[in-house]
């Protein structure tokens, strides 16, 4: 058993920062690409 701990752990490792650069790189886009602000609520 314990030798199974230390590949899952890397495997878990790998897709979180996987998620993580993801989601980062999701926010950037976001970020550049908003879309306009409705009339409505402009000020």
């Amino acid at each position: 058993m314990k030798k199974y701990v230390r590949p899952v752990l890397a495997v878990v490792a790998m897709v979180c920062s996987f998620v993580a650069a993801t989601m980062a790189s999701s926010a950037c886009l976001l970020f550049y690409y908003q879309p306009e602000e409705p009339k409505s609520l402009q000020d």
